[in-house]
């Protein structure tokens, strides 16, 4: 028998997997209880509703790439080498998570998806819109509304993931700073 963190987790990694196969309202809870191998009624003890688990989806998700995308930027001396770093773990995380990253693509901003969350989602990337304030408001970047520069950011980076993806390549770093060379040549950093 699964431990309860372990059938939390699967129970997950199989809504995930169902959702973005069948959709919302394509995948019953029963669906997803029985892809478990769990009973309906246990699945209810872990999410007591359907809308409750696209919530908690989202949640996870965005927090464990946050940690993996902030991973070892505090080595990082300047701010284009932090960003870089970012720029790349970003990227790695898409990758390895393709999964992941289509639920979010779907969920993000649907009406599921509750207004506390959404607010919880716009502050995941509140590290970031400081750092880029910081450096607009030291004229290291260009004077432009800091919420564009972390769209056109992550635009850029989902664009080079998608790169590697389209391409069928493995991640090449070469190819990935070339990209966000460009990006930091748009941004004038």
């Amino acid at each position: 028998m699964l431990q309860k963190e372990e059938r939390r987790k699967k129970i997950i990694e199989t809504a995930v997997v169902l959702f973005i196969t069948n959709g919302f309202h394509g995948t019953p809870t029963s669906l997803i209880a029985k892809e478990c191998g769990i009973a309906t009624g246990t699945l209810f003890n872990y999410f007591k509703t359907k809308d409750i688990l696209i919530n908690e989806i989202v949640i996870e998700i965005k927090e464990s790439r946050r940690k993996v995308i902030l991973k070892d930027i505090d080595t990082m001396t300047s701010f284009k080498r932090k960003l870089n770093k970012i720029w790349e773990n970003l990227i790695i995380w898409s990758l390895e998570n393709e999964n992941y990253q289509r639920f979010l693509n779907s969920f993000n901003n649907s009406y599921i998806t509750t207004d506390s969350i959404k607010s919880e989602i716009k502050n995941n990337f509140s590290f970031l819109l400081s750092m880029f304030k910081e450096h607009i408001k030291e004229k290291q970047l260009k004077d432009v509304d800091a919420q564009i520069l972390i769209l056109n950011f992550m635009g850029a980076c989902f664009f080079t993931k998608n790169y590697f993806k389209l391409m069928e390549i493995e991640y090449d770093k070469k190819i990935s700073n070339d990209s966000f060379e460009r990006y930091c040549r748009g941004i004038q950093l």
